[in-house]
């Protein structure tokens, strides 16, 4: 009987068992902004000049005045070569003038004469001489002519010992080194390519191509042919597309090898950060502005190959919803507020509706979704979608760990 008694008091003493609580999870409302979705597309840089400096006179090269790698200006003397030749058959061509001039007067003074005396007495002077003055004196004065071509092609000739740059660009190293024979239209010396404005050349697949025309139909946005697209650039492993550009160049067929067709963006590159031949990266709009729900990625889940959310109600519990997402914007996932299904009528035959699926005013899970199964009683506590994204540590994980600490 004592130890019935005894069993009878401690079973009296135990304390009562405590209901467990909610588990916490973090929510926040769906950031509302105009969105734009993109395509991106790998591309590489190519300068709109590029131009190979070749001699236009043959001779041994004298100087160099560049340094390799040099900004140079259009008009900037590159090379010299040995001029002396050339010198003296410009100075021949100038003194060959002379005569030519020295033989016109001398044919236009005998001509002249020729007609003075016929006029005083006709029987003195045939026209069979008259005739043959004159034409010596045209022969004279197409010599002068002939000379005075013959000088500027000699200073052509002169000119060109001293190559210069036709563009404005960067020069590339020297391939030829002072005291080497160069020939005309042969010897590549080097190379100048131009540093602004610069190309950056991509292809488009088919199918996104005749997306684009399809919103181009619609009315959408505009055709890339019309008017210039705006597109930017990142350069390597930078996800940043702050170089703004536009496409200038869409080609006339679709490359049948490789099913794409060929597009041309220019950039203005004033910094010269953009040199020809980089791979990288550009982002072309793919639709017109529109608005979008935003939530953090982590807030999306995947079950079975269909995206979801889970959203806290007035009586907070949670519920599923089966979401369509877009593209990723600023580190925030757009969420599709409404979803087309498909269902059976009344008269047995499919009918496509759409269902909305999410609401500005929701309050989606944002952490925690390990603890939130749909139907149960959670406690929801607040934060702002955009303070996710800029801490590196959740307020959540850090609830977490302070409690585990305990």
């Amino acid at each position: 009987m004592l130890q019935l008694a005894a069993l009878a008091g401690c079973s009296q003493s135990r304390p009562a068992v405590k209901p467990t609580p909610p588990p916490v999870v973090r929510v926040s409302t769906p950031i509302e902004r105009q969105v734009t979705d993109y395509e991106v597309f790998t591309a590489r840089t190519q300068a709109d000049q590029s131009v190979d400096i070749n001699p236009r006179v043959t001779g041994y090269l004298t100087k160099i005045l560049f340094k390799d790698g040099d900004e140079v200006k259009t008009g900037d003397v590159l090379f010299e070569i040995d001029d002396r030749s050339y010198k003296a058959s410009l100075d021949q061509a100038k003194a060959g003038l002379k005569v030519a001039q020295a033989d016109l007067t001398k044919s236009q003074a005998e001509y002249d004469i020729g007609l003075s005396v016929q006029k005083q007495n006709k029987g003195a002077m045939s026209e069979q001489e008259i005739a043959r003055r004159l034409g010596a004196r045209d022969e004279a004065a197409a010599s002068v002519e002939k000379a005075q071509a013959d000088i500027e092609l000699a200073q052509l000739y002169y000119d060109w010992c001293k190559v210069r740059t036709p563009i404005d660009g960067r020069v590339s190293r020297h391939l030829v080194d002072v005291g080497n024979l160069v020939t005309e239209n042969v010897t590549t010396l080097t190379n100048v390519v131009s540093i602004s404005p610069i190309w950056a050349y991509f292809n488009v697949d088919q199918n996104t191509a005749e997306h684009y025309q399809r919103l181009v139909t619609e009315g959408k946005i505009k055709s890339p042919r019309a008017s210039e697209i705006p597109v930017e650039m990142a350069i390597g492993a930078n996800a940043d597309f702050s170089i703004d550009g536009a496409i200038d160049f869409v080609s006339n067929q679709l490359d049948a090898s490789t099913g794409s067709i060929q597009l041309r963006a220019v950039f203005k590159n004033e910094n010269g950060k953009l040199v020809s031949g980089l791979f990288t990266r550009v982002r072309v709009p793919a639709s017109p502005p529109h608005s979008a729900l935003l939530v953090t990625d982590a807030a999306v889940g995947t079950n079975q190959g269909q995206r979801y959310v889970l959203v806290v109600n007035d009586q907070q519990e949670v519920e599923y919803r089966i979401v369509d997402v877009g593209q990723m914007h600023n580190g925030l996932r757009e969420v599709k507020p409404y979803r087309t299904i498909t269902d059976t009528g009344p008269d047995g035959k499919d009918v496509t509706k759409q269902v909305e699926v999410l609401k500005p005013t929701d309050r989606v899970i944002v952490e925690g979704l390990l603890r939130a199964r749909p139907g149960i009683k959670v406690d929801p506590q607040k934060v702002d979608m955009l303070t996710l994204l800029r801490s590196p540590e959740s307020p959540l994980d850090k609830t977490t760990a302070q409690k585990s600490e305990k």
